[in-house]
């Protein structure tokens, strides 16, 4: 499926992802430790930041982790639920979730960006992808035929105050448009 996504939203913005990577590298200390929500098949994310940090990239699916581990063989990849997840506080100098939290229940997602925090270093990045306008929905045909997709997310106002009441600076807020609708990227620092 990481495959398909990327071939599908390639045409909006080929550069949009390394744009956003580049600026978080330009951030971070040289092989900081960065850990990656939804990683896909490790393409474009993984394979670009396992050049210059210490790279653990988890997600549900033992298919995109199989494909990861061969895309990107150099970094760290792991089967896992972001809802579950346990590291100790101040483990990362970033965290990278693009458009992987909108696929949690909303009111799951309060508790998984508190976890975010503790698991930054102080000074920490996290750099996301979420909600511009609320909704919850599926698409039952979602990029290809017989492919069931589930989001739900909040309007970007609301994931704005979660942030800043987390205790998050915000560097950078935009929409980012796709088709007749979008996301909003964020830019936070701990």
């Amino acid at each position: 499926m990481g495959s398909a996504y990327r071939l599908h939203y390639e045409g909006a913005d080929p550069n949009r992802y390394s744009n956003w990577l580049t600026t978080l590298v330009e951030l971070l200390p040289a092989n900081g430790r960065v850990l990656e929500l939804g990683c896909a098949d490790g393409i474009p994310t993984a394979r670009y930041l396992s050049e210059y940090v210490d790279y653990v990239g988890i997600d549900l699916s033992s298919v995109q982790i199989e494909q990861a581990r061969r895309n990107v063989p150099q970094a760290q990849f792991d089967i896992a639920d972001m809802t579950t997840l346990v590291f100790p506080d101040n483990s990362f100098e970033g965290v990278v979730a693009l458009y992987s939290i909108i696929h949690l229940p909303v009111a799951e997602q309060p508790d998984l960006l508190t976890a975010i925090h503790r698991w930054l270093k102080p000074a920490g990045y996290f750099l996301c992808v979420v909600g511009a306008g609320s909704w919850t929905g599926t698409d039952e045909d979602w990029i290809s035929p017989g492919i069931r997709m589930y989001w739900s997310h909040a309007d970007a106002a609301t994931y704005q105050a979660w942030f800043i009441e987390l205790g998050f600076t915000i560097l950078d807020s935009h929409f980012v448009a796709e088709g007749e609708a979008g996301h909003t990227f964020f830019l936070l620092r701990k």
